[in-house]
């Protein structure tokens, strides 16, 4: 399996997702259960889509985060393969196999859609905020995340065995990786990656975790309070 995210920092100018609402956000949900998509080509739930071979995991977060957008939106799901998601992906980066920076990639896709996909706006979330990463899960689907990974975690992975503290205090950090948050319960956050639900404790995400970004996509409601306008502008103000 591989990695491929590179170091970033939120652009100047765009500020954390709770600026943007009047008053308190909603109250998410005490769990939300992971979605259960139908089975891929590759014999996996979610697909690799080519993270075995190619540091492409920053789109296939955003791809793992449109079928949950699917699912929950009921709107008929995405057609690509994973052929075609290596090809966004090396579009993107111009043939190199380089990983990508999420919030320049985010900018991207937002700028040229993704497939036939349209990305409204998005904004950081703290990584520390965990009522408002839970909010962005139960209201829109997921969150768009981005992490250290360790050698004991990539173990662990291949185990089936959740991510602990443990596994990153101990392990030898491999590189940056994309994960979709796209659940959540009293004990823990639950990620797409490499094709499969993977189990990640609070107290493993609180040392790993790097950036966080809520992504809402045309098909998304609103929510009161929220002023989008306010978001727009800002990301429009960017250089892409």
């Amino acid at each position: 399996m591989k990695l491929g995210r590179l170091p970033g920092h939120v652009p100047n100018g765009l500020r954390d997702f709770t600026w943007y609402v009047a008053g308190a956000l909603p109250t998410a949900p005490l769990s939300v259960h992971p979605p259960v998509p139908d089975q891929a080509a590759d014999g996996t739930l979610w697909g690799v889509d080519g993270n075995d071979q190619y540091g492409d995991c920053g789109v296939a977060g955003i791809h793992h985060g449109d079928m949950t957008v699917d699912l929950i939106c009921r709107r008929g799901k995405l057609q690509v393969t994973a052929e075609q998601i290596v090809q966004y992906y090396l579009k993107y980066t111009g043939g190199q196999d380089t990983g990508v920076v999420l919030a320049d990639f985010l900018a991207y896709v937002r700028k040229t859609g993704f497939f036939i996909r349209k990305l409204d706006a998005y904004a950081p979330v703290s990584i520390n905020d965990l009522a408002t990463l839970r909010f962005a899960v139960s209201a829109y689907g997921y969150a768009y995340t981005g992490i250290q990974v360790t050698d004991l975690m990539m173990q662990a992975f291949q185990n089936g065995q959740p991510w602990t503290a443990t596994d990153f205090q101990n392990g030898q950090v491999e590189g940056g990786h994309c994960i979709p948050l796209v659940g959540y319960d009293s004990q823990n956050l639950y990620a797409v990656t490499w094709g499969r639900i993977q189990a990640i404790q609070y107290s493993a995400w609180h040392l790993m975790a790097e950036e966080a970004w809520a992504c809402i996509w045309d098909e998304m409601n609103t929510i009161a309070g929220f002023n989008k306008a306010a978001l727009v502008a800002d990301l429009g103000k960017l250089k892409v």
